[in-house]
């Protein structure tokens, strides 16, 4: 069965973007900004392929009544899926003992250490956890980029974050590159021919396809003249 997505606007540089229901955050594809979705006009879809149709047609006629339609189609299926949720107040005013003698960025890289070393995690569960390490979460949101734009984090999905090994802990193996030049071709067609590079990008990283992979394959069909770049950031099948 296929999981619900929800469609909303990142509201720094206006694009729409696209998440699963559950999730609470995620970053920005286009501008990076990490977008509180309870705080957006969302709309959902029935699959993340029909959302993904979706955030094609609203960033081309930047949203419009078609979007404010589907955002109140949306209203009574979203309180089926999302109930309320009590916020536990005591438990957000709770002080951490072990967290009390040290800096906020050294409480930060604990916290990161602890939920995003060995796997990845969430956004949503990083602002669940932030007040029990006296973090403010918006202040946390500005150390997340900082520390991506550094190489520190990285993003395998957009609603999650890992920590980067250092050269010490990084197994010694020879990193692979795939050949997705087919499959670019694939998902080209069934775009319309046209899609920014961006998505390209996170459609086959959610595949376990690295970014590396897809920017070598786009410049390899680039070489074979079977793509052309329309504009920066946008390719197209020639």
């Amino acid at each position: 069965m296929s999981k619900p997505f929800l469609v909303f606007m990142c509201p720094k540089c206006k694009n729409f973007t696209t998440a699963p229901v559950t999730q609470k955050r995620r970053r920005c594809s286009y501008c990076g900004h990490i977008i509180d979705i309870s705080k957006t006009s969302q709309a959902v879809f029935e699959s993340g392929e029909i959302a993904a149709s979706a955030v094609r047609e609203f960033n081309a006629s930047r949203g419009g009544d078609k979007f404010q339609r589907a955002v109140d189609r949306s209203r009574e299926k979203l309180r089926e899926l999302l109930p309320s949720e009590e916020i536990d107040s005591q438990r957000l005013m709770e002080n951490d003992d072990r967290a009390a003698s040290v800096g906020k960025i050294g409480r930060l890289m604990r916290l990161l250490e602890t939920e995003a070393k060995e796997n990845s995690c969430t956004l949503d569960r990083l602002a669940q956890l932030a007040p029990e390490y006296q973090l403010n979460w918006r202040w946390v949101e500005e150390q997340i980029n900082r520390l991506s734009n550094q190489g520190i984090l990285i993003f395998p999905k957009p609603w999650t974050i890992k920590l980067v090994p250092t050269a010490a802990e990084e197994p010694q193996v020879q990193t692979t590159t795939i050949d997705a030049s087919t499959e670019i071709v694939a998902f080209l067609e069934r775009l319309g021919r046209k899609a920014s590079v961006a998505e390209i990008v996170e459609h086959f990283q959610s595949q376990s396809i690295s970014q590396n992979s897809v920017e070598t394959s786009l410049d390899r069909l680039m070489k074979r003249g079977l793509i052309y770049e329309p504009h920066p950031g946008m390719v197209g099948l020639v």
